[in-house]
């Protein structure tokens, strides 16, 4: 009689699907890689909002002309960098060999030359609209050969001249002829706008003053506080004036006698941000020298 065989049984294992699938790890990657791009596109948009003009140029240029570091502007951007090693953030830190402190870096350098120029251009506007003044206005045209502007060191320079047939001042006097009003009040509307502050002069001839007492020294302080004081009631922001200065004889113009009437003037400087830091510099005491 043969043997009987073991009965077999087959199990089937039916595998679970639909809820429980979405488990697998399959989406973490997906969301990993969604995250990381959102941060890296926030972090770009962080350093393009931080970056100045000079290096958006820069970024700009590369993408347009892959030779544009070549180029003279190219050349410049990358010529600030090599200054010291800094990364494109003004004042960032830690990018600085030695100190850590990136504040006076190449991107330092490079917005205070933007600002710089942003600065010489609100003077060149203003000197272009007082000077359009003085050619449109029927008052004032009479006296536009009588007003300069050039920038020098300091920043813009205005001067008001005296001329033989319309003096700015009575004879010897600080009294202010009324055209000259108009003059000082027209100029004192638009430098008001400006956040500079002011330099004023008052300038004589060589002609000896009669008076021994009173001398040319105390006659063009007293003409340049004159002046002052227009400006100031018509249209100046209070404390806009740092200075003002009387300098008798002391700058006659360039080419000009000593004596020459056209010397009897009113100067008004715009200091520029950068002057007024050199002078804040100078004005600091300095430490004791030792021994």
């Amino acid at each position: 009689m043969a043997e009987q065989q073991p009965e077999v049984k087959i199990k089937f294992v039916k595998k679970k699907g639909g809820h429980a699938a979405a488990h697998g790890g399959a989406w973490k990657v997906a969301y990993a890689d969604l995250v990381t791009a959102l941060m890296a596109f926030f972090l770009l948009m962080w350093l393009l909002s931080s970056a100045s003009a000079n290096t958006k140029a820069g970024i700009a240029g590369s993408f347009q002309d892959p030779n544009f570091f070549n180029t003279e502007k190219g050349k410049a951007i990358m010529e600030a960098y090599k200054m010291e090693k800094s990364g494109i953030l003004p004042g960032g830190r830690g990018m600085k060999e030695g100190t850590g402190d990136g504040g006076s870096g190449p991107e330092s350098v490079i917005v205070e030359e933007d600002s710089g120029e942003q600065e010489r251009k609100a003077m060149e506007d203003t000197a272009q609209t007082i000077d359009k003044a003085f050619h449109e206005d029927k008052v004032l045209q009479a006296f536009s050969n009588q007003i300069s502007f050039e920038f020098t060191a300091e920043g813009l320079r205005i001067q008001i001249q005296d001329r033989a047939a319309q003096v700015l001042f009575d004879s010897g006097s600080a009294t202010l002829k009324p055209y000259t009003l108009s003059i000082l009040k027209e100029i004192a509307q638009e430098l008001g706008k400006l956040p500079n502050h002011l330099l004023i002069g008052g300038h004589t001839d060589a002609v000896q003053y009669p008076n021994q007492a009173y001398t040319n020294w105390e006659l063009s302080a007293d003409r340049a506080n004159s002046a002052r004081r227009v400006l100031e009631s018509s249209g100046l922001r209070p404390g806009q004036v740092q200075r003002v200065t009387g300098y008798a004889a002391t700058q006659p113009l360039e080419g000009k006698d000593p004596k020459d009437p056209q010397n009897r003037r009113i100067s008004i400087v715009v200091l520029s941000s950068a002057t007024e830091k050199a002078e804040e510099a100078r004005q600091k005491p300095q430490p004791p020298r030792k021994k």
